[in-house]
């Protein structure tokens, strides 16, 4: 088929093809990109069809790539709505394990036995550091530790 024919081709079945799409897509900005795909297709296929079999090549054209879309978006919906149930999911995971460290910090008797177990435990810093921290000696953050420690056992095994 040669550039007139093609061009004439476009001109008969243009709103045909918009119709169609727009119908299955609902989208006019993708019904107007799939119908310049369809013709780039027809183009590239250059089928020896009669004329009056050109307008249902075309047609099939726009349904599989219309159908090419949706399964594409559909994949990429699903993707998406798995990757937020995933973050989701951790944000809940790191909630509930900051609200148990919370509840087990408050088990401690006094503030600056939490304040030591939190900086122990929970924040990592050592016994060096949270003495400087703290501003007390080495062995008074051991024994704050210690105390709370015993403490927790108890009211865990009880």
């Amino acid at each position: 088929m040669d550039i007139k024919g093609v061009e004439d081709q476009y001109l008969s079945c243009k709103s045909d093809l918009f119709g169609y799409l727009l119908r299955i897509l609902h989208n006019k900005q993708d019904a107007e990109d799939l119908l310049h795909e369809c013709f780039i297709r027809f183009i590239r296929a250059s089928p020896d069809l009669p004329q009056d079999r050109i307008r249902f090549y075309l047609l099939r054209i726009a349904k599989n790539l219309a159908i090419d879309l949706i399964r594409k978006r559909k994949k990429m919906d699903e993707y998406n709505l798995r990757k937020e149930l995933f973050h989701y999911h951790w944000d809940i995971l790191d909630f509930e394990i900051q609200e148990e460290v919370n509840r087990i910090l408050l088990m401690a008797s006094n503030t600056e036995q939490r304040t030591v177990l939190e900086l122990r435990l929970v924040r990592g810093y050592s016994i060096k550091e949270t003495a400087r921290i703290l501003n007390k000696s080495e062995n008074s953050v051991r024994s704050s530790l210690h105390r709370a420690s015993k403490r927790i056992k108890l009211r865990y095994i009880s």
